[in-house]
């Protein structure tokens, strides 16, 4: 259909021309293009009417596999001395559970898809002793101990993956010793 036949007049013309133009845009815009159909997130934060803000999730969690025990990066107590003597490293400490992935995710569904709460801590009281030989001067360390298990978290809009992640679960704790 052309410009022509719509009888408008002058006038009307320009505004039907700037209507075609107008839903070109729109059609343009409901088009996915191929940098928008790759979902960058899984959470985002709206404000509501009266304050405060509601979290949406817009990822579902799953695959989630037990990959092991693994040591915690940082030691979270340390008894050192020289030799002859025995090293006794006796302490309460609280450590936490986790979940990490490159995108943000909820805690909620990532708990509830690991069977744990990600967001809880554990205090322990913790108890290692180490001999250290004669002329040398040893240290003690304890490292946290956490099950960890991965998952994969996939779009509620359009099922696709959107990230991966680990979860990890303090379990206890894992004693080193060293001599020099």
């Amino acid at each position: 259909m052309s410009m022509r036949t719509i009888a408008f007049g002058r006038a009307g013309r320009a505004s039907v021309v700037v209507l075609a133009a107008l839903m070109g845009t729109i059609g343009m815009a409901a088009e996915p293009s191929a940098a928008a159909s790759k979902q960058k997130k899984c959470v985002a934060k709206i404000k509501k009417t009266f304050g405060g803000y509601k979290t949406m999730n817009f990822c579902n969690i799953k695959n989630v596999k037990y990959i092991g025990v693994q040591k915690g990066k940082n030691y979270v107590g340390l008894a050192q001395g020289k030799g002859p003597m025995t090293l006794t490293l006796t302490s309460t400490v609280t450590v936490s559970n986790s979940k990490s992935s490159d995108i943000s995710v909820t805690a909620g569904s990532v708990s509830s898809a690991v069977k744990f709460d990600v967001t809880k801590s554990r205090t322990q009281a913790m108890a290692g002793s180490y001999t250290v030989p004669k002329g040398k001067f040893g240290a003690l360390k304890a490292y946290p101990l956490y099950k960890v298990y991965s998952f994969k978290a996939y779009s509620k809009l359009d099922g696709k993956f959107v990230t991966k992640g680990v979860a990890r679960k303090a379990i206890g704790y894992r004693y080193e010793h060293s001599a020099k």
